[in-house]
């Protein structure tokens, strides 16, 4: 009986939680052009300004790019020598994991007179071992903090666009816990 009354409990809860999760949506733009000749002509001259952005932005980027590896190497030998330390202790522990396996030894508490499970929980798992570093992840990590891949070109553009006469239309759709349609 029991069992069927936390079954019903976990149900309930999770019903609750998914009647809690409220919609996200997201919002796209759509571009119009303008519909005379004199806007469409204006509008030759904004491509040429994002492209140029753009390019200048992706040169940027390479150069900062090749400005951190010097930083990975440094950060990478750092990560390293942590990652043998952090081994080291995992052997000790997986040691000490495997003779509580072989002996089936727990501690027994005298205070409560059992052999209290919940005390040493955490002996009755192996370890986990340390994730050994990589320097293409520390790269990664590098650039991501410290180099800048939106250099604000889509700004310029929109300015150019509108000015031109275009018009510049948002849409926002519901993308996850969407209401029903009716």
């Amino acid at each position: 009986m029991t069992f069927d009354l936390r079954y019903l409990l976990g149900l309930s809860l999770l019903a609750l939680l998914a009647a809690c999760a409220s919609p996200r949506y997201q919002t796209a733009y759509r571009y119009e052009p303008p519909n005379d000749d004199l806007g469409r002509a204006c509008l030759q001259q904004c491509e040429p300004k994002l492209s140029a952005c753009k390019t200048q932005c992706g040169e940027k980027y390479q150069a900062c790019v090749k400005s951190v590896e010097p930083q990975v190497d440094a950060r990478f030998e750092q990560n390293i020598q942590q990652y043998q330390r952090d081994f080291q202790f995992y052997q000790y522990a997986f040691e000490q994991y495997q003779r509580r396996q072989y002996w089936g030894y727990y501690p027994y508490d005298l205070r409560y007179g059992s052999w209290p499970f919940f005390y040493d929980l955490e002996s009755s798992f192996p370890p986990t071992p340390p994730r050994r570093p990589s320097r293409e992840h520390i790269a990664a990590q590098l650039v991501q903090q410290q180099c800048d891949r939106d250099c604000g070109c889509e700004p310029i553009y929109d300015a150019c666009f509108l000015s031109c006469g275009g018009k510049k239309i948002p849409e926002t759709t519901c993308v996850a816990h969407c209401p029903p349609q009716k």
